[in-house]
């Protein structure tokens, strides 16, 4: 029995995908030998379906998703070196800020001061002692409007432990007040160990000063 070609026109696009019946590609493969018509709508169909791209555009496409992506990785870790190295160096400053800088004045509850003496040339020399375990590397000094001279102990907020029994913060130093007074341009009254929010009074303009002996005076100067 012949069948039509409207049924057949419904079959091509299962029989040109190979997912028709057995029966069915048969049954249209016989009625192809006679129907030119029904072929040539086969072949229309083939040439329509266009394959997108060939093997050498897939691959160029594929080549460009590739340098795209790794370009992005290269640049993400470039961004996250870059932000390690800020943070490492951020940590370090902030490492060194809190050990190196010294901002820190040392409490005058602290502080002992002792053998407040005055030296063969003039200068005022002391002892001072600062009563915990700590070390000591800087000596402020400021000159106040009222003619207060402060010396004040100053620390890191991170201080290490002293690594000896002697050193600024367990020895002799001394000053020079008329020196002093030249650098500030200032008549210097009074002299104070400690934060100026309350120094220790160790010589004031009028304050009678022992002489040092000559064995303490070759001592203080021996550290100089």
């Amino acid at each position: 029995m012949k069948v039509a070609c409207k049924v057949i026109e419904d079959l091509l696009p299962l029989y040109r995908d190979q997912v028709c019946s057995r029966e069915s590609r048969d049954m249209v493969d016989e009625h192809l030998k006679d129907c030119q018509s029904c072929a040539t709508l086969l072949s229309e169909i083939d040439s329509s379906i266009i394959c997108p791209k060939t093997d050498g555009e897939e691959t160029k496409c594929v080549n460009i998703l590739k340098a795209a992506w790794d370009k992005g990785r290269r640049k993400s870790f470039l961004k996250g070196a870059a932000v390690a190295v800020l943070i490492c160096a951020v940590m370090a400053g902030g490492f060194l800020g809190l050990t190196q800088w010294k901002c820190i004045p040392v409490s005058a509850d602290l502080l002992e001061v002792s053998d407040v003496c005055r030296l063969s040339d003039g200068k005022l020399a002391y002892h001072l002692k600062v009563n915990d375990d700590k070390e000591l590397h800087l000596i402020k000094f400021t000159v106040n409007g009222d003619g207060s001279f402060y010396l004040t102990p100053m620390r890191s907020v991170i201080e290490g432990k002293a690594e000896t029994d002697f050193g600024l913060q367990n020895g002799y130093g001394f000053i020079d007040i008329k020196e002093r007074e030249r650098d500030s341009g200032m008549e210097i009254t009074s002299c104070y160990l400690g934060p100026e929010s309350g120094g220790i009074l160790i010589w004031e303009k009028g304050m009678d000063i022992p002489e040092a002996s000559a064995e303490l005076e070759a001592q203080i100067l021996e550290n100089y």
